[in-house]
C-alpha cells in the first residue's frame, strides 16, 4: 500500500483563501497561532535568516505576496506565479468538491482524516472513496446516483471503488473523463 498519498492540488481560489488566513494568523493575538504562521513564513528565502520570533516582532514587513509564496511552496511550486500558471493552464480535472457545489446533500458520507482509516472503512463497509482537500470521504452509491453518476459502469468495479489507489488506473482515467463530462471538474 502506498503511504506517500499527497492531498489533491488545491484550486487557485482556495490557495488565495489559505494565504489570506496565513497572514491573519500571523497578525493574530493568539501567540501560538501567530508563532505557527511565522514558522511557515520563515521557510521563504526572504525570511530564512530570521527566527520566527524576529519575524513576529516585525509583522508589518510581511505582505500578502509572502503568504501566497508560502502556499505555492506548500503546494509543490517554486513561486506563486508558477502555481498560478499551472492552475490556469491545467485542463479540466475531476474534483470531488464539485459533488457538493451543486446542491445540498441528504446523504451522510463517511469522513476521515487519513487515507488508512478511509481505506479500512471502504473495505469493511463499501462505498466509493475520494479525496477532499487534506481529508478523505466515502460516499454511498445512492449519493452518486442522485448526482447522475452511473455506478453500473464496470470501470467503477475495475478501479475497486477507490479513487486514491485504483486497482486499474486506466479504468479510473475513463471514469474521470465521464465525471468531467457530467460537469464535476475544476
Amino acid at each position: 500500500m502506498r503511504t506517500d498519498v499527497r492531498p489533491t492540488p488545491l484550486p487557485l481560489s482556495e490557495c488565495k483563501v489559505r494565504a489570506s488566513l496565513l497572514l491573519k494568523s500571523l497578525l493574530s493575538d493568539d501567540a501560538s497561532r501567530a508563532a505557527r504562521a511565522a514558522e511557515r513564513l520563515c521557510a521563504l528565502p526572504v525570511f530564512a535568516t530570521r527566527a520566527p520570533d524576529t519575524l513576529l516582532a516585525n509583522k508589518e514587513q510581511v505582505r500578502l505576496k509572502h503568504a501566497l509564496e508560502v502556499i505555492a511552496r506548500e503546494q509543490g511550486h517554486a513561486s506563486w506565479k508558477e502555481l498560478k500558471d499551472a492552475r490556469e493552464s491545467t485542463p479540466p480535472r475531476f474534483s470531488p468538491e464539485a459533488f457538493f457545489a451543486r446542491q445540498g446533500s441528504a446523504w451522510l458520507n463517511r469522513w476521515f482524516s487519513t487515507y488508512a482509516e478511509a481505506r479500512t472503512s471502504l473495505l469493511a463497509e463499501g462505498g466509493v472513496l475520494f479525496p477532499f482537500r487534506e481529508q478523505f470521504f466515502i460516499c454511498e452509491p445512492g449519493f452518486l446516483r442522485a448526482l447522475g453518476v452511473d455506478l453500473a459502469d464496470p470501470d467503477w468495479e475495475r478501479m475497486g471503488f477507490n479513487w486514491m489507489e485504483p486497482a486499474d488506473p486506466a479504468a479510473r482515467a475513463r471514469v474521470e473523463q465521464k465525471l468531467i463530462a457530467l460537469g464535476y471538474s475544476r
